[in-house]
C-alpha cells in the first residue's frame, strides 16, 4: 500500500510539472500574441501601404530568382499587397484579418490557463472546466471563421482599390481545415469533461 501511495504522488508530481509548464509556455504565447497586435496597429492605423495578404491559384509571375537575378516563371500561392487609403470597409477588415486571430489565441490560452490552475488545485471534472474546455472549441471555430471573413473583405478591397483586375480570377481562398479540426477535438475533450462530471456528480450521491 504504501509502495502504491507513493508511485501516486509521484504521478502526481509530474503532472503538476507538466501544467506548470503548460502554465509558461501559455504566458509566453498571449505575451507573443499581444506583441503581434501592437506591431499590426502600428502597421495598419495609419493607413499608409497597408500589407494584405491575396491567396491565389494557378497564377504565375516572372521572378528575379534564378542566377544573377534572372528573371524565372514561378507559380505563387500567395501575394502580400501594400495599399495605401483602403476604403473604411477594406480598412476595418484589414484591421480585423490582423487582429482577431491573436485574440482568439489569447483567448484559447486564458482558458487553458484558467484549466491548468484548477487542476493544479485537484479540480478535475467540474462544470467550471467543462465549460473552460466547450469555450475554448466555440473560441477556435467563431475566431477561424471571422478570421476568413475579414481576409476575403480585406483582399478584395485591396484588389479594387489598387485595380489589379488581371489576378481577380485567380483569387481563391484556401480553408484551414486544422482550426476545424482543433475545435471538433477539443469539443469531443468537453464532452469527456462532461461525461467526467455527471459521474462524479453521481459518484458523490450515492457516498
Amino acid at each position: 500500500m504504501k509502495k502504491g501511495f507513493m508511485m501516486s504522488k509521484g504521478f502526481w508530481s509530474t503532472q503538476r510539472s507538466d501544467l506548470w509548464a503548460v502554465i509558461v509556455v501559455g504566458i509566453a504565447v498571449a505575451l507573443g500574441s499581444a506583441w503581434s497586435i501592437v506591431m499590426s496597429l502600428v502597421e495598419i492605423l495609419p493607413n499608409r501601404d497597408v500589407p494584405v495578404r491575396v491567396q491565389l491559384v494557378g497564377e504565375v509571375f516572372d521572378l528575379p530568382i534564378g542566377p544573377d537575378g534572372a528573371r524565372i516563371e514561378a507559380g505563387v500561392d500567395e501575394i502580400t499587397v501594400h495599399v495605401s487609403d483602403l476604403p473604411v470597409a477594406s480598412y476595418v477588415s484589414a484591421l480585423g484579418a490582423a487582429i482577431v486571430p491573436n485574440l482568439a489565441v489569447m483567448a484559447v490560452t486564458v482558458c487553458v490557463l484558467l484549466l491548468c490552475r484548477n487542476l493544479l488545485r485537484g479540480e478535475f471534472f467540474s462544470r467550471t472546466n467543462t465549460r473552460l474546455v466547450v469555450t475554448t472549441s466555440m473560441v477556435i471555430v467563431f475566431g477561424w471563421v471571422i478570421t476568413l471573413l475579414f481576409t476575403v473583405m480585406a483582399s478584395n478591397g485591396a484588389l479594387a482599390q489598387i485595380e489589379a483586375r488581371p489576378v481577380y480570377e485567380s483569387v481563391q481562398f484556401h480553408l484551414d481545415w486544422y482550426a476545424v479540426l482543433a475545435a471538433m477535438a477539443v469539443g469531443a475533450l468537453g464532452a469527456v469533461f462532461h461525461a467526467g462530471e455527471r459521474m462524479q456528480r453521481d459518484t458523490e450521491g450515492l457516498v
